[in-house]
C-alpha cells in the first residue's frame, strides 16, 4: 500500500525559492509544449489519411513516454524548436529527470484519451504549479534531522506543489498493509450532506454556509473587476483561500466518519453511485430545453460538496473490504420484509412499509437494505440481528464519545 503525507516547505533563501519556481514553470512549459506537439502530429496524420496514396504510409504519432522523451531531449538541446519558434536551451539549466517526468503523466493522459476519455488540457500559469521528483531524494530540516525517518517506511516519490504562494511536498510512502477484517459488516447510505449506517447513526456534514457565502461574495468581486488587474488578483486569492477552508472542513469530516466506521466493521457495503451522471446539467438543448434547471444546479452543488467519491476512496484504504451494490430501489425496500414499493417512502426522512407496517428512519432503513444486498443475506430484520434505532448527532460528538 501507499500512503501520502503532506509537509510544508520553507525555502531558506531566495535562490532556493527561485529554483522551485523555475522547476514548476518548466514542468508546466514542457507539458503545454508536448500537448501542442502531439496535437499538431495528430492533425497532420489525420489530413494525410484522407489521401489514398498516403493512407497506409503515414504511421500514427506515438504518445508513449519513450517517444515523448526523445522529443524532449531534442527540444532541450535546441535541435527542435518550440511552438513559438524559439530554441529552449534554458531547459539545460534545470534537472533533466524532474522536468521530463511531466511527460510520464501526460503519456498516461493520452492513453486514457484514446480509450474514450478527455484529451489532456493545457496548464495555466494562474493555476497551482507542481512538479514530481522521481529519483532518490532527501528532505532535511535545519540541523540535519531528516523529515522522512519518523514514519519508518520507504519514500518512493515526492510531489512539490505551490498553493496560494506556499510550497508543500506530498511524500508517498510504501507502507505495509495492516488492515484486518474483524468479521463484522456495516451498510452505509450516502445522502446529500450526511451518511447513515445500519447501526442507526446519522453523521451530518458540518455547516459551511458562512464559508460558502463568503466565497460567493469574492466571486462577485472577481466578476466586477477587470481581468489582469491586481484588485481582481487579490479577490481571486481570497476566493481560493476560502475554497480551501471549505475543502479542509469536508476532508476532516470524511476522515473522522470513515475512521469511525472502519473501526466498527472490517467490511463496508456502499452503493455504486454514478456521481457524474447524477450531477449532469439539466439545461438540455436549444430544441429541447430542460426544466427546473436552477433547482437541479443547486442539488448538483450539494452532491459535489458532500464528496461521495473522495469519501469512498478513504473507505477503500481504511477498511479491509468495500462492497458495492446496485443503488436501485434501496430507498424503497423494506429491510424487515423485503418488499419494494414507492409508497413505503412518503416523506424524505420517514419510512413506513405499506405491507408489514415497519416504521423507522428512511436513511437507516436504506443502509440496512444495502447491507442485506451486499452480504447476500437470505433473512431480514431480526434474523440478521439488526435494529432501526435512529441516533441523530454531529459526527464530532459521536466519535468523541
Amino acid at each position: 500500500m501507499y500512503r501520502g503525507v503532506i509537509y510544508r516547505l520553507y525555502p531558506r533563501s531566495q535562490r532556493k525559492h527561485d529554483m522551485l519556481s523555475r522547476l514548476a514553470g518548466a514542468y508546466r512549459f514542457v507539458w503545454n509544449e508536448a500537448i501542442a506537439h502531439n496535437q499538431q502530429q495528430l492533425e497532420i496524420a489525420r489530413l494525410l489519411a484522407q489521401f489514398p496514396a498516403t493512407a497506409d504510409a503515414v504511421p500514427a504519432p506515438s504518445t508513449t513516454f519513450f517517444s515523448m522523451g526523445k522529443w524532449f531531449t531534442s527540444l532541450r538541446s535546441g535541435k527542435t524548436r518550440s511552438s513559438r519558434g524559439g530554441q529552449e536551451t534554458w531547459l539545460q539549466e534545470l534537472p533533466f529527470a524532474i522536468v521530463r517526468y511531466s511527460l510520464k503523466r501526460q503519456s498516461g493522459a493520452w492513453k486514457k484519451a484514446f480509450k474514450g476519455g478527455g484529451f489532456p488540457k493545457y496548464k495555466s500559469r494562474l493555476g497551482n504549479d507542481s512538479f514530481t521528483i522521481p529519483e532518490k531524494f532527501r528532505l532535511s530540516r535545519k540541523g540535519g534531522d531528516p523529515y522522512l525517518d519518523r514514519t519508518g517506511c520507504k519514500p518512493v516519490q515526492v510531489t512539490v506543489k505551490r498553493f496560494l504562494g506556499k510550497w508543500y511536498a506530498v511524500v508517498t510512502y510504501a507502507v505495509p498493509d495492516v488492515r484486518e477484517d474483524n468479521g463484522r459488516s456495516i451498510g452505509m447510505d450516502m445522502d446529500v450532506g450526511q451518511v447513515a449506517t445500519r447501526e442507526g447513526a446519522i453523521y451530518f456534514m458540518p455547516d459551511t454556509s458562512r464559508l460558502e457565502a463568503r466565497k460567493r461574495r469574492y466571486q462577485r468581486m472577481m466578476a466586477r473587476r477587470q481581468k489582469g488587474s491586481s484588485r481582481r488578483a487579490r479577490a481571486r486569492h481570497s476566493c481560493a483561500k476560502t475554497q480551501r477552508g471549505i475543502a479542509a472542513v469536508r476532508a476532516d469530516w470524511q476522515h473522522r466518519v470513515s475512521r469511525g466506521v472502519t473501526d466498527i466493521a472490517g467490511t463496508v457495503v456502499v452503493e455504486a453511485l454514478n456521481v457524474r451522471g447524477m450531477t449532469a446539467s439539466a439545461r438540455g438543448t436549444r430544441d429541447q430545453p430542460g426544466k427546473n434547471v436552477s433547482a437541479k444546479a443547486g442539488l448538483n452543488r450539494e452532491v459535489l460538496q458532500t464528496g461521495w467519491t473522495s469519501f469512498r476512496m478513504q473507505l477503500e484504504y481504511k477498511a479491509s473490504r468495500v462492497v458495492s451494490v446496485d443503488p436501485a430501489y434501496t430507498s424503497r425496500t423494506c429491510h424487515a420484509c423485503g418488499s419494494v414499493d414507492k409508497g413505503n417512502r412518503k416523506m424524505r426522512s420517514e419510512f413506513e412499509c405499506v405491507h408489514c407496517g415497519h416504521q423507522g428512519n428512511a436513511d437507516v432503513n436504506a443502509a440496512l437494505s444495502i447491507l442485506a444486498s451486499g452480504i447476500g443475506a437470505s433473512g431480514r430484520g431480526e434474523a440478521l440481528g439488526l435494529s432501526t434505532s435512529t441516533i441523530r448527532q454531529n459526527v464530532s460528538d459521536r466519535l468523541a464519545a
